[in-house]
């Protein structure tokens, strides 16, 4: 697919879309299951502290102490994670300091409520409470935290797990699309299909069911085709009344130029014979070109039988009966060219040979070629050269190559047919059309 592609640019932007949608949504997910964790641990946590509340008590001689071990055993077992520390804040008499067995040996007084024994961060909470002393009411700090890893940890793998999966979806996402960019689009295939075949068939609407958003421009083709089919038509026979109109002045030219001759005005007369001559050749090239058809619609034209209707033809013109006419096309073969125009093709390259033959011509169809060889004295190679460069001036470029060949350059042209010129094996000239495979 090209840059300029409607299927890739629609692919594209889904890709994007989906990309977008699928990390934002990352983002969220991720988002809201941290919340999730989070205070899940800090529910937690003041659960601890709830217990660690209700666990305090001073003693008869005025040290206070915690009573009960708190339900989750982390908080005896070393560095475990879980920790929990009791600060006085103020009273009369000064207490010791309390704290968790997980704390250990780490001097709780040099270390912040927010940091473990091993510097580790922490998620904590905490509470000022007041209780009563011995010597009166007693503040005291109450703080419990566990390891941050509770939160980052869970966080991590589902991070790891979610882009695993996001990643999965927006493969699927992305399959997705393109089956419905697919199928969105064949409309639009059986559309071009449907142009297509106005070329290689003789089709000359556009036809066949197409979705609501398409038949509008299907329409508009149709009408399009209407109107050129009737401007091509009314040229044509404008083209046709035209050179139809000309032939009778030009008769009357050439009789007079004759009438002249038998006076004896023969050079005035000669000069008028050749330019009415003239004329009549470019009419009889408009005529040809108004036959021919537009190019639209190819009819598959069995050539075998084109040929040899040809050869039947040609026999009948002088040389014609001593020329040996050799037919080596296949009998399947068959060209994507309308019969009139092929008989016209064939018509003027074989009878150009015929001119220039000395006993054989003959044809045959090679690689998608048709070639028409005769076995006259051919063409130097650099006029073949010079007939190649000036391509639709041959009548214009060279005597003897004139409004035949003019002809076979239109219609090479009208049905974009590889024209080419060469020497033959027979001994003369090569005539080589090349359709596309």
């Amino acid at each position: 697919m090209n840059i300029g592609s409607l299927r890739l640019r629609l692919l594209v932007s889904a890709a994007i879309a989906i990309s977008l949608a699928l990390f934002l949504a990352g983002l969220a997910l991720t988002a809201l299951f941290e919340q999730q964790v989070r205070n899940r641990v800090v529910q937690e946590l003041n659960n601890d502290l709830l217990q660690l509340v209700g666990a305090i008590e001073i003693g008869a001689n005025g040290n206070l102490k915690v009573i009960r071990a708190l339900a989750d055993p982390r908080y005896k077992t070393p560095y475990s994670g879980k920790y929990w520390r009791i600060d006085q804040v103020n009273g009369a008499q000064p207490m010791e300091l309390l704290r968790s067995r997980s704390l250990w040996d780490t001097d709780a007084k040099n270390t912040a409520a927010n940091l473990g024994p091993e510097g580790e961060p922490l998620v904590y909470v905490e509470r000022t409470i007041t209780i009563k002393g011995k010597d009166g009411d007693v503040s005291l700090h109450l703080s419990v935290g566990t390891n941050s890893a509770e939160i980052d940890s869970p966080i991590k793998q589902f991070r790891d797990q979610l882009i695993l999966y996001l990643s999965l979806i927006g493969a699927a996402l992305t399959v997705a699309a393109w089956l419905q960019v697919t199928i969105g689009l064949r409309p639009l295939q059986a559309l071009r299909k449907q142009i297509s075949l106005l070329r290689t068939h003789n089709l000359k609407r556009l036809e066949g069911e197409f979705p609501t958003e398409v038949e509008p421009l299907v329409e508009e083709l149709n009408d399009v085709l209407d109107i050129r089919d009737k401007s091509l038509e009314r040229a044509r026979q404008r083209a046709g009344d035209l050179a139809h109109g000309l032939m009778t002045p030009l008769t009357i030219l050439s009789a007079v130029a004759r009438e002249l001759e038998k006076r004896r005005l023969s050079k005035l007369g000669a000069e008028i014979e050749e330019q009415a001559e003239n004329m009549r050749r470019h009419v009889e090239r408009g005529l040809v070109r108004a036959r021919l058809s537009t190019g639209r619609g190819h009819d598959l034209t069995p050539l075998a039988e084109t040929v040899d209707a040809v050869f039947t033809t040609l026999k009948r013109l002088p040389k014609g009966d001593a020329i040996k006419w050799l037919n080596l096309v296949p009998k399947r073969v068959t060209v994507p060219v309308e019969r009139n125009d092929l008989l016209e093709l064939l018509g003027n390259v074989m009878d150009n040979a015929r001119k220039y033959a000395k006993s054989m011509i003959q044809v045959s169809y090679v690689d998608n070629c048709i070639m028409v060889e005769d076995d006259g004295a051919g063409v130097p190679d650099e006029e073949i050269e010079t007939i190649r460069q000036r391509g639709r001036r041959l009548d214009e470029a060279k005597k003897g190559f004139g409004l035949g060949l003019a002809i076979v350059e239109d219609i090479a042209d009208l049905y974009e047919l590889k024209l080419s010129y060469g020497r033959s094996e027979l001994g003369g000239l090569q005539v080589k059309l090349g359709f596309a495979p």
